[in-house]
């Protein structure tokens, strides 16, 4: 029971890590394209390569940590040691 648990916390726990990931890359892309659109008189249009710099960003950390997980074999699926 108790491996159940941590397993569940660690699957938990990469879940958010993975979501802020990609809400900090999207905010840093949309608020940097702002910046730059009010620092160069470009609105919008930095903005929305900015806003589409952060979503391809956030695409790929969640590429990479699948492909992380892939490797190991740890796909969470509940699988514990005695299943193996």
């Amino acid at each position: 029971m108790a491996e159940k648990n941590k397993h569940w916390a660690k699957s938990l726990s990469d879940a958010i890590n993975l979501a802020t990931t990609v809400a900090a890359a999207v905010a840093i892309g949309i608020f940097g394209g702002r910046w730059l659109d009010g620092r160069f008189d470009t609105d919008p249009w930095l903005t929305v390569i900015g806003c589409l710099f952060g979503i391809t960003t956030g695409m790929k950390a969640m590429w990479d940590k699948l492909d992380n997980k892939s490797d190991s074999g740890d796909l969470g699926r509940g699988t514990t040691d005695d299943d193996k």
